[in-house]
């Protein structure tokens, strides 16, 4: 195949088996083991997305299908799917042990329909791992053999043996794919030597199984372990409105993570415990907000290749009392002083900083109660530091009856702002 983005596909329909945490690691397996610099595009069909979201190493669209179990796959034969074709789809309880890439290289012929040879029956499909070629007449068969009769039952394979018959089964391309219970043998205690992939077909799945030690040692890894130590994440506050948990859960735990508490305020309660960051980038996080997955990798990232001294980037703002979720992107993603005084265009709980920021213009303001954020931005801007933009989105904003700007007086942030505009007029 060419060195063209390669795209691999998943979908969660979230049930008592399966939630995010899987997407979670089958990507984090795809990226970590992905030799290419050329990185795949990876999609999930979630039914929790209410809108297209852009986490940076995994895209997600909404499932909106009401079709059960297996069912819910068949979005991937749907016109709707075309615009991603051709794809590598991957089920959720999929193993990746090497490279996908191997596995792409596998297809000489775009055009051919490739599945998986049922484990237990032969000469049969199965779809846990599947090649969707673009333009397919074999795949709109499905399709309108699909919307024609939609039939019931428990597995989709079923259905599909009946309209049609695969170009290929990997297991005639490779020997590099394994099942966990193979037919009348024991379960895979140790991974095979050349393995790519392991198929976890039905149960147990994987995360039932980390009495296995290979298992336990691949939800375990993590591919950037020497990034996150080099980064401190603040989280100040004085009072736990209820979510401090969720915030504390959402950093990496090999991140030194420092928690203030105090009566102070916002300011003081994060710059009393500045001296004691390790990190050579600092991140800040409200107790009512979460960091996503991908947020210190995709932050440090972009800063070392725009060599800037702070980033920012996009944020999901979600709505606590309805739940709704909306994603926020900078109308502006490189602003100046200038920009910042018309407009502020910086979401704060994207923004991480080098730790040389603070020491070459100090701390927050503890004078200030509700711009202390905004004029630290400010403060960067016109002391000639360079601002970096992420594309990814970076943390979970929530929005609430409590928050600050929801109860504190209209008229004081008013002044507040006012007089931290005139500073940098």
């Amino acid at each position: 195949m060419s060195d063209k983005v390669r795209t691999v596909v998943l979908v969660l329909k979230e049930g008592k088996d399966f939630g995010f945490r899987d997407v979670k690691l089958i990507v984090r397996h795809i990226h970590g083991k992905w030799k290419s610099s050329t990185k795949p595009r990876i999609i999930c069909f979630w039914d929790k997305a209410e809108e297209y979201y852009d986490l940076g190493n995994v895209e997600l669209f909404p499932l909106t299908n009401p079709w059960p179990r297996t069912w819910a796959r068949m979005v991937l034969y749907g016109p709707d799917a075309e615009q991603f074709r051709p794809f590598l789809y991957v089920d959720l309880d999929t193993a990746i042990i090497q490279s996908l890439e191997n596995i792409f290289e596998l297809v000489e012929d775009p055009s051919m329909f490739i599945t998986l040879e049922d484990f237990y029956q032969k000469n049969k499909l199965a779809t846990a791992l599947v090649w969707f070629p673009a333009a397919s007449e074999k795949i709109s068969r499905v399709w309108e053999a699909w919307r024609n009769t939609r039939p019931k039952g428990s597995r989709m394979d079923y259905f599909l043996r009946k309209v049609l018959v695969p170009d290929a089964f990997w297991q005639d391309l490779t020997n590099t794919i394994h099942d966990f219970k193979p037919h009348k043998l024991p379960k895979l205690m140790e991974v095979p030597k050349g393995t790519d992939l392991i198929c976890f077909h039905g149960k147990p799945r994987i995360h039932n199984i980390t009495e296995v030690s290979w298992i336990k040692t691949y939800i375990e890894t993590d591919f950037c372990p020497g990034t996150k130590k080099n980064v401190t994440v603040i989280i100040p506050y004085k009072k736990d409105r209820g979510w401090l948990l969720d915030a504390i859960n959402s950093v990496p735990k090999d991140v030194q993570l420092l928690v203030s508490q105090g009566e102070g305020n916002w300011p003081q309660n994060f710059n009393k415990v500045l001296d004691k960051a390790e990190g050579k980038y600092i991140k800040y996080l409200h107790e009512d907000d979460m960091l996503t997955e991908n947020c210190i990798r995709d932050s440090v990232q972009a800063m070392e290749e725009q060599e800037a001294d702070f980033i920012h980037g996009n944020v999901i703002e979600l709505y606590q009392n309805t739940g709704r979720e909306v994603t926020k992107c900078p109308i502006i993603e490189f602003p100046t002083v200038s920009d910042l005084l018309k407009k502020n265009v910086i979401h704060s709980a994207s923004i991480m900083y080098r730790r040389e920021v603070f020491e070459k213009i100090g701390s927050f303001d503890e004078s200030l109660t509700m711009c202390e954020e905004y004029e630290f931005n400010l403060r960067c801007l016109h002391n000639g530091l360079k601002i970096g933009y992420c594309p990814s989105v970076l943390a979970i904003y929530r929005r609430h009856p409590a928050q600050k700007i929801r109860i504190a007086s209209e008229t004081h942030h008013v002044k507040e702002k006012e007089m931290v505009n005139s500073k940098y007029i």
